[in-house]
């Protein structure tokens, strides 16, 4: 991802409307968070409330070139409560921190899960996650719901949007944005292309989104043999109930003891 498609990213994935208000409300009380998937840092502003210290993880430098450039705008007592950091979310490795590597907060925000690609990586994650909570912790996330494929499958699809789903003003310029998306349910893929076209130049830049959805029943196996217990399972950041026409599924967990350790 070049310097270009990040800022193009950051404009397009604004998030879900009451999420950031959500994740503030979910890190109440705590004073260390670990985020994953920070991306561009988005939720960084809310998370450092409070006098949190923050780390924020993500794999793509640009994206954290881009969340560096939001940390700097930040108060001085807000930076240096914040840590950004490199890394892969199924293999996580923070011993460096001097913020230990132990979290009451990790949280993994806008349907990041499904940027794991298979279920070795999804349980790799899970367990890493689990490994860095602290005493009493939660792992709080965010996801599409998923279900709607599960009950009606279909063969794999592919969409072109030939019409710009949303223009963007970036650089001086006018970028219209375009949307393909493939869907394998075989494969339980979706991938979404985006293409930015310039008007004035006629510059076209393309950023690829590549995504292993689940269904609930799916995740809800996954956090259970990861040894993470479902405390709340929600239909969206109001925090009402997830049900068959739920479009989001917003899940709490705690650290619970796995087999092994009984």
């Amino acid at each position: 991802m070049t310097e270009l498609e990040a800022e193009l990213y950051a404009l397009t994935h604004r998030g879900n409307p009451g999420d950031i208000a959500f994740y503030g409300r979910a890190c109440s009380g705590v004073s260390r968070v670990l985020e994953l998937g920070t991306g561009y840092g988005r939720l960084l502003p809310a998370l450092l409330a409070e006098g949190r210290q923050v780390v924020g993880l993500d794999r793509e430098p640009q994206l954290l070139r881009a969340a560096r450039r939001r940390a700097a705008q930040l108060r001085h007592g807000e930076r240096s409560r914040l840590r950004l950091v490199r890394g892969d979310m199924q293999r996580l490795s923070l011993g460096h921190l001097s913020f230990g590597q132990r979290f009451e907060r990790i949280l993994l925000p806008y349907n990041g899960l499904y940027c794991l690609l298979g279920r070795r990586a999804l349980q790799s994650c899970l367990r890493s996650v689990r490994s860095h909570l602290a005493p009493g912790g939660r792992f709080v996330f965010d996801v599409w719901t998923a279900d709607r494929f599960a009950r009606s499958p279909s063969s794999s699809a592919h969409h072109d949007d030939d019409e710009a789903i949303v223009s963007l003003h970036h650089r001086g310029q006018t970028w219209d944005v375009f949307e393909q998306s493939r869907l394998s349910s075989g494969a339980q893929r979706l991938d979404v292309k985006y293409t930015y076209v310039s008007r004035e130049r006629g510059r076209r830049v393309t950023c690829q989104i590549e995504q292993r959805y689940a269904p609930s029943r799916e995740l809800m196996s996954a956090l259970e043999a990861a040894g993470l217990r479902v405390l709340a399972r929600w239909g969206g950041f109001a925090e009402e109930p997830f049900g068959r026409g739920s479009e989001q599924l917003v899940v709490v967990a705690e650290r619970a003891a796995l087999v092994t350790e009984r």
